[in-house]
């Protein structure tokens, strides 16, 4: 008797990078919300990856940001500059902005997760 085997190769080329899964990696290159607040925006690339429905809940952006959609990051990931560091950021600094700078790490970008994310800047900007 006969075995044969099928191989199937996947791709998420062209699909969205999933983020509601329980893929959560832990992105060491992280940048203070103080080392941020010392750069010129004009020099460094801001996202906020907030959930659409985190944003939703408050839209407020730190100054010079652009909010993006982290469920669609293979679509705008291109059109962002690879020529100055990129600064994303979620909630609390956690999975999605993680998640977000792991992705475009392996897209080559230079790439940092904001610490505690916008609630850590919006507890340092009442002090």
């Amino acid at each position: 008797m006969a075995t044969f085997g099928l191989i199937v190769a996947c791709s998420n080329q062209g699909e969205d990078y999933v983020f509601r899964n329980d893929d959560r990696p832990s992105y060491s290159n992280t940048i203070s919300v103080d080392a941020l607040a010392a750069y010129d925006t004009s020099d460094v690339t801001i996202i906020d990856v907030r959930l659409a429905e985190d944003f939703a809940e408050n839209p407020e952006l730190i100054e010079g940001a652009t909010h993006r959609d982290p469920e669609a990051i293979s679509e705008w990931a291109g059109t962002i500059p690879k020529d100055k560091p990129v600064v994303v950021y979620c909630v609390k600094g956690k999975w999605v902005s993680q998640k977000a700078a792991t992705y475009l790490d392996e897209q080559g970008f230079s790439v940092y997760s904001l610490d505690g994310g916008i609630n850590a800047w919006k507890a340092a900007s009442t002090k």
